[in-house]
């Protein structure tokens, strides 16, 4: 996993900054547009099915299995039905670039939709398996991109690495699936069977995983239909850079996880989430003083002159993706307490208001209204929205955090 993102970081660094100052905001803001638009199409299709196949798996090996081979169709048939009238929208574009682009991701995210075998591995502790595909694939990808801007070839060939992103970790998990266990679908009426429980199981979490999907990228979709491409594609830069770090919190949120959840003593558990929450603020208080002290001359080192309006909201987006990071823990801890129902909801809300707050700062500050437009909806997340459950637990961990000495 960490090899994993060290790769993505350094491709972030060297080889991404390096296609984005060739190709330029413009289309670099219209991949950006077109990633946003089917990684949504591609969690909708899946429907909750990585949560529900992981849960049959870990119960009954043989059982998920049959589940992860019957329930490819419809997945498949989800995403193609979302995705054809965006694309035919598309056909309307007039610039030829966009409708490239748009192809490109709709296949690469068509794959990616396809690939719950990943799901499997986990499940079966041999994520080992997942690293070793995603680090080769993503070597591939950005050695390609690197070379579409070194031998300066028209930008249009970036569809090949889009496109490989997702299908060389699909078919090679495929034929690692099929090659080792052989399993081949059954007749139609077990496959409906288990299209029903997918349908049937996956409800629920569904309007969860939307609306998670779609207020993560409001602020890109929404820049890109009110400000354009160019603007978009300089906040995209912003919104990569900020984010390039919450895997070290992640890291030791996941670490911290199993004490959390192993304390059946109320006070014990905000103790320990609540050191948890320091370390990530501290953490997040370096990166921020880095961002603000070296940001202006790291982008335009990487990116150039284009991308350095992507200053300012680089340094808000910090700020949000700590706010994130801490709302990630919160959730956590609603989770030990069975708040479930309440995530869900919550997540709907969270969806509207960030919408609404996109909406009116966009249009009144652009870039740097989408940024606070975040900042806004991850405070309000991490805080009131969290603040009405079970009596204002996650208010007593919060006040905990501040006045804990020892």
């Amino acid at each position: 996993m960490m090899s994993e993102k060290i790769i993505s970081i350094f491709g972030l660094i060297f080889v991404t900054s390096y296609v984005a100052k060739y190709v330029g905001p413009n289309i670099y803001g219209q991949i950006a547009f077109a990633t946003s638009l089917f990684q949504i199409v591609q969690i909708v299709s899946q429907m909750g099915s990585d949560v529900i196949i992981f849960k049959r798996l870990s119960k009954n090996n043989s059982s998920g299995i049959k589940l992860i081979n019957e329930t490819s169709f419809i997945r498949g048939v989800v995403y193609i039905f979302i995705s054809i009238p965006i694309v035919f929208w598309s056909i309307e574009s007039e610039n030829n670039y966009s409708l490239y682009f748009i192809v490109a991701c709709c296949l690469s995210c068509f794959f990616t939709s396809l690939d719950v075998y990943s799901v499997y591995y986990d499940a079966r502790l041999e994520s080992k398996k997942n690293v070793f595909v995603n680090v080769l694939g993503l070597i591939v990808s950005l050695f390609l991109r690197w070379g579409i801007a070194v031998f300066k070839l028209d930008p249009v060939f970036l569809s090949i690495p889009i496109i490989f992103t997702g299908m060389f970790p699909y078919f090679f998990r495929m034929y690692l699936f099929r090659k080792n266990l052989g399993i081949r679908a059954s007749n139609k009426k077990n496959k409906f069977k288990y299209i029903r429980f997918l349908i049937a199981s996956g409800s629920s979490f569904v309007i969860s995983s939307i609306s998670v999907a779609i207020y993560t990228r409001v602020s890109l979709l929404l820049l890109g239909f009110f400000c354009g491409s160019s603007l978009l594609g300089i906040y995209s830069v912003a919104v990569s850079l900020a984010t390039s770090w919450i895997f070290v919190c992640n890291s030791f949120i996941t670490s911290n996880l199993p004490s959390i959840f192993s304390s059946n003593n109320e006070l014990e558990t905000i103790k320990i989430t609540a050191k948890l929450n320091i370390l990530v603020i501290l953490i997040g208080c370096v990166v921020i003083s880095f961002a603000i002290i070296g940001g202006h001359y790291g982008i335009s080192l990487l990116y150039g002159k284009d991308y350095v309006l992507a200053y300012t909201p680089f340094v808000i987006l910090c700020a949000a993706t700590l706010f994130s990071s801490l709302g990630t823990i919160a959730s956590r801890f609603i989770a030990k307490y069975s708040g479930y129902s309440y995530l869900s909801k919550k997540a709907f809300c969270v969806l509207i208001l960030s919408i609404m707050l996109n909406v009116i700062f966009i249009n009144l500050w652009g870039i740097i209204g989408a940024a606070i437009a975040t900042l806004a909806t991850e405070f309000i997340s991490l805080t009131l929205l969290n603040y009405l459950f079970k009596g204002g637990i996650v208010l007593k961990l919060h006040a905990y955090k501040i006045f804990y000495r020892g």
